[in-house]
């Protein structure tokens, strides 16, 4: 299959343990993994016809079959994305947050703690949510990463919540000092001298 992410056509076999064949993906495209305690969402790169590394790692296909084997796990093709608007976990550290728009798609990039990064627009409308991830995640260093997926409306409203607390914390630290100023006023100083206690014989 040749594309924009896989000039060359080149195709990753997923086998099982066995050797048997169970599907390919395009060069550069990615493999979900479900485990017995989450998924997750890896990119693959063709090694050769034996190999490929699937995030960080480069393994034989039928060494990738064992590991998931004994893990309890298994893989499939990451799904094509019907909806308007998606969210990933990216890594340890960074979330991304895609929506469709008018001319293309708005993204923003987070940290872990819901703080923006970077945000943006991508004016190609021909492109596909997960095209468009790609090309995010290139820019930014993260195309190596595995994903999780999150919900978008979550992610927004974590982030919108961050940035009300930190206009309100102003505001607050304000009218602080202005209580510890009208205390100050009203604690006027005694007009009666003080003389400092003799020590004791």
């Amino acid at each position: 299959m040749t594309n924009e992410y896989n000039p060359d056509g080149k195709e990753i076999r997923f086998i099982d343990s066995h050797y048997k064949d169970l599907f390919h993906i395009p060069d550069g495209s990615c493999v979900q993994i479900h485990y017995p305690d989450e998924t997750v969402v890896k990119p693959c790169t063709f090694i050769d016809e034996y190999h490929t590394q699937i995030g960080y790692n480069v393994f034989h296909i039928c060494q990738f079959a064992e590991i998931m084997e004994c893990n309890g796990a298994s893989y499939m093709p990451e799904p094509e994305i019907m909806g308007d608007e998606a969210a990933w976990k990216v890594g340890k550290d960074r979330i991304l947050a895609v929506q469709t728009c008018e001319d293309g798609y708005d993204y923003t990039l987070l940290d872990e703690n819901y703080n923006e990064i970077d945000g943006g627009q991508v004016d190609n409308p021909e492109l596909s949510i997960i095209e468009v991830r790609q090309d995010i995640l290139e820019s930014f260093g993260l195309e190596r990463r595995e994903l999780r997926a999150m919900f978008y409306e979550d992610v927004m409203e974590q982030m919108f919540e961050n940035g009300r607390l930190a206009v309100d914390a102003p505001e607050k630290r304000e009218s602080v000092m202005e209580k510890l100023m009208q205390t100050g006023e009203k604690a006027a100083p005694s007009s009666h001298s003080h003389k400092p206690k003799e020590p004791e014989r």
